[in-house]
């Protein structure tokens, strides 16, 4: 009995031999070896069934039986392997081309019959069937990122469609951004692109929603980012909210390894459901009163669902240095930290987006603040660039914590 190590088991089939003839196995090892396959275990004899160890070498996607040297313990193994895990393919071996013994083998369980001398093309074949039968592994759900506004214009559009390049780029990921500003998104403006179909699209069309259908509805940048745009057409829809964004979602996260969400404007049951599907939920504010106590406003309404866990307050716009109102301030009106500062950038933000071009491919101070979020969103460690500027200015600021919490 030889035992080898299969080094790559989730891209080619472990294969296990059980021929007592010496002779045979090497022959059928030899037929087998580059198809797709490793020889894990070789048995020169029938396991023994109380033996744990030969047990666990039987544990391979597909065991190859031979029946000519015992036909009854042969039978009696496969029997028992697929009795134990259904999931394995039992390949059954013979010298004799015996229509009875075919029988009596796959009504033990085994899946193929193999006629000696086998030739490479044949237990390609098998083993191709057998690839096709092996039970997947569930790919990890994709993570939703949703950016939700505290008020109009605070530019979370450009900071979502920046982000989900930055983060195409960082996570050597699939990425989608999804706009779900129905009436008036502009994540397509943004990014230079013109969409034929939109989310509305697919919402419209619930009940017809898969995996095919969703990529006819997708833009593709440049860049590898998937894009499902906001309608071009300002219009009212009226759809299904809650059992469509539910869909659309559960496919998107099967698709892609990070979906990234433009909230926009949604309220009601559609931010209801972005915020209890979301894996990371960024509030984006500003340091002015009314962005600042809906801030409050909110994060005590995630509060009570316990939605905190998962949020992260990005500040934009931020410049430490001008403003009535200062971080310090902020943090203790909002009872908890600011995790995310995107320098003040008004007028290139504002160019890039009237000349459909992303501040992403630019190295600009906002780019720079994108890139720690992305890393950090995919799980790399921050880029040892991203110190900057020192203190922040806890004079002049108002009693911010007494107004936002009347």
């Amino acid at each position: 009995m030889t035992e080898t190590t299969d080094s790559a088991r989730s891209n080619i089939l472990s294969v296990a031999l059980i021929v007592p003839d010496t002779k045979r196995r090497r022959a059928l090892a030899a037929a087998i070896t580059g198809c797709q396959s490793a020889i894990v275990r070789e048995f020169g004899r029938y396991p023994a069934e109380g033996d744990p160890d030969e047990r666990a070498g039987l544990e391979s996607d597909v065991v190859v039986v031979d029946l000519d040297d015992d036909v009854g313990r042969a039978i009696g193994m496969i029997g028992s392997i697929c009795g134990r895990n259904p999931s394995i393919t039992v390949m059954a071996c013979s010298s004799r081309n015996d229509s009875a013994l075919l029988r009596r083998s796959m009504q033990a369980g085994a899946r193929e019959f193999l006629i000696e001398p086998v030739l490479p093309e044949t237990a390609g074949e098998a083993l191709t069937r057998a690839f096709a039968r092996r039970p997947q592994v569930k790919k990890a759900a994709g993570k939703v990122l949703v950016f939700v506004p505290t008020k109009g214009g605070l530019g979370v559009t450009t900071l979502a469609a920046n982000f989900a390049l930055v983060l195409t780029r960082e996570s050597r990921a699939r990425v989608v951004v999804v706009d779900m500003d129905f009436h008036l998104g502009e994540i397509a403006l943004g990014l230079g692109m013109t969409p034929a179909f939109s989310v509305a699209d697919a919402l419209r069309n619930a009940d017809r929603l898969d995996r095919d259908f969703l990529s006819t509805l997708l833009l593709r940048h440049s860049s590898g980012l998937s894009v499902l745009a906001a309608p071009e057409e300002y219009n009212f829809f009226h759809f299904s909210t809650h059992e469509g964004t539910s869909r659309l979602f559960r496919i998107l996260r099967e698709e892609f390894d990070y979906v990234v969400v433009d909230a926009g404007t949604s309220h009601g049951h559609l931010q209801e459901a972005l915020f209890e599907m979301a894996d990371k939920l960024y509030l984006i504010t500003e340091l002015t009163l009314p962005a600042l106590r809906n801030a409050h406003r909110l994060i005590s309404y995630l509060s009570s669902k316990d939605g905190n866990r998962r949020l992260e307050v990005v500040l934009n716009r931020f410049n430490s240095r001008h403003g009535d109102i200062d971080e310090h301030s902020a943090t203790k009106a909002l009872g908890r930290p600011v995790n995310w500062r995107i320098p003040n950038g008004y007028a290139a933000a504002r160019a890039a987006q009237d000349n459909g071009v992303p501040l992403a491919t630019e190295n600009s101070p906002i780019t720079k603040a994108l890139v720690q979020m992305a890393r950090a969103a995919c799980g790399k460690p921050a880029d040892a660039e991203k110190k900057t500027g020192g203190g922040f200015s806890f004079f002049g600021s108002r009693g911010l914590t007494e107004t936002l919490e009347t």
